[in-house]
């Protein structure tokens, strides 16, 4: 049986025959059963450098999981023909290939040199613009490697995921990458990073969905999204000699990790001696703590522009961001602890630092959604909630830093952007006095007998189950944010325009696939 072009299958092919190479293998897997494939998705790559994608059933996938490899070239016939995807398509043929029970697929040993290694149709940045939030077709871009930061984690739809974030150019502009997942964690930063002391480093980028945060273009990772280091295509050869004389050293950014050397490890007293800001910021602190208490007159939360984080305010029936004028919002973590040295933080004058978990690092320090917190506790975010509460003495190591709006307060205050490690409750009945700001001050102890204990952890957690059958609390009308933050209570806590309470500098957070 002779072999056709992939450009001229269509529905009437079932009985045609196909030589190609497996390309962008993925296994498609929903959040909620992240133990069990879905399906198996890759592209199929001709001889003449035409594409078409192609798909195993959940049915079938025992059968084929393990004969099917990345970059290998097969004989494929006896498979259906059907409709091309409506949404995140790899490609732009009309139709796919969807494996059956009787689809025979025989390795090509001897495959010829020119059939391609990669299949992708590249977009520009500028032409990235243009697709922001288009889901119809994913997209194929390149660019040198900038910078890259460490992997974290983000919570979507309040599943805990991967994520981290570089940057590429073009030569003209640098934009932002976001992975999730497999991608984020396998991504080797420390070999390009040591790599890129020698020549340029660049990135194929396959399967892309482009963004817009703050206004500025950046681009996610799907589920099946797939990179290639320095690949042997022309377009990368071009980038490396555009590059080549040029500084091309990818660094580091974000928060810091094992393999970093930019984090220093201190303690809560030595920060509590540092007042101020300007010399503190654009360091990271590795730092063991005890959470003490909430600090006073704090929200825990707040109403958020679910593009760049900034508090929004009420404007007519929905909201207005200041800093991107977006008017969609969602409540966001902003706990604000003080904290001290687990070795003497029972000491009544112990020295203390003010830290704050915002975002995705709130929801990693409570393990609740934002969303179903805020609806337990009845859209109240002053008063203090027992899941929240349950974390005094708990023992922390923590990765810190101060955030840019924190130059304009008159206390030093940190965030968290990282929790690394998590040592549990420290249990003690001895009775301290919390401490009131961020500078090692305390409370003068009173003439009464109206000294506080650190409270013993909670054992018991949430009950999601019991929780689920409970209505969400819908979030605040602008009437009532605008009642909200007329209150005494919440006026205490915005003092200047940029106040830390609602810095952008809050954690980001995905998208599900298909989205991711």
């Amino acid at each position: 049986m002779t072999c056709i072009p992939l450009k001229d299958i269509n529905q009437g092919s079932y009985k045609t025959k196909i030589c190609a190479r497996l390309t962008r293998l993925s296994e498609f897997i929903l959040d909620d059963k992240p133990e069990q494939i879905q399906r198996l998705d890759f592209v199929l790559l001709d001889v003449e450098g035409h594409a078409i994608e192609a798909q195993v059933p959940q049915q079938h996938i025992s059968r084929f999981l393990s004969r099917l490899k990345e970059g290998t070239v097969y004989f494929v016939e006896f498979f259906q023909v059907v409709p091309c995807r409506t949404n995140y398509r790899a490609v732009s043929h009309t139709y796919m290939i969807k494996f059956t029970c009787h689809t025979r697929v025989t390795e090509f040993n001897a495959a010829p040199p020119t059939l391609p290694k990669y299949a992708y149709t590249l977009a520009s940045f500028d032409t990235l613009r243009t697709r922001i939030d288009y889901t119809a077709d994913m997209s194929d871009t390149i660019g040198r490697i900038v910078s890259v930061e460490p992997a974290t984690t983000a919570y979507v739809k309040g599943l805990k995921k991967a994520i981290r974030h570089l940057y590429i150019s073009d030569g003209r502009e640098s934009i932002e990458v976001v992975l999730w997942s497999r991608q984020a964690t396998e991504f080797p930063a420390e070999k390009i990073i040591e790599l890129s002391k020698e020549k340029p480093i660049i990135l194929l980028l396959l399967g892309i969905i482009a963004k817009s945060r703050e206004g500025q273009l950046k681009i996610q990772g799907s589920m099946s999204c797939q990179y290639h280091i320095n690949p042997a295509i022309p377009e990368a050869a071009a980038l490396i000699n555009k590059f080549t004389g040029f500084p091309h050293q990818v660094t580091w950014t974000g928060a810091a990790t094992s393999s970093s050397s930019d984090i220093m490890t201190t303690s809560v007293t030595e920060l509590a001696k540092l007042t101020n800001p300007h010399e503190l910021y654009g360091n990271i602190y590795q730092v063991n703590v005890v959470l003490r208490t909430i600090s006073p007159n704090q929200p825990w939360w707040y109403l958020g522009c679910i593009l760049c984080r900034k508090r929004v305010f009420p404007e007519g029936e929905t909201y207005r961001c200041p800093k991107c004028s977006g008017n969609k919002a969602e409540p966001m973590y902003r706990i604000v602890f003080i904290a001290a040295d687990p070795d003497n933080f029972l000491e009544d004058n112990a020295p203390t630092i003010e830290i704050t978990f915002f975002g995705n690092m709130g929801q990693e320090l409570t393990g609740i959604p934002v969303l179903q917190l805020a609806a337990i506790s009845e859209g109240n975010n002053v008063s203090i909630p027992p899941e929240i509460t349950r974390l005094y003495s708990h023992k922390y190591t923590l990765a810190i830093s101060v955030p840019f709006s924190s130059m304009q307060r008159e206390n030093v205050s940190y965030q968290v952007k990282n929790i690394i490690t998590t040592a549990g409750p420290v249990i003690t009945t001895k009775t301290i006095y919390p401490a009131t700001s961020g500078t090692g001050q305390q409370q003068t102890k009173p003439t009464q007998d109206t000294t506080r204990h650190l409270p013993v952890a909670e054992t018991t957690k949430l009950d999601s189950n019991k929780e689920e059958g409970k209505v969400a609390t819908p979030l605040p009308s602008p009437q009532r944010l605008q009642m909200e933050t007329s209150s005494p209570t919440m006026k205490q806590t915005t003092s200047s325009e940029d106040d830390l309470a609602f810095s952008t500098e809050a954690g980001t957070s995905g998208k599900k696939q298909n989205e991711m």
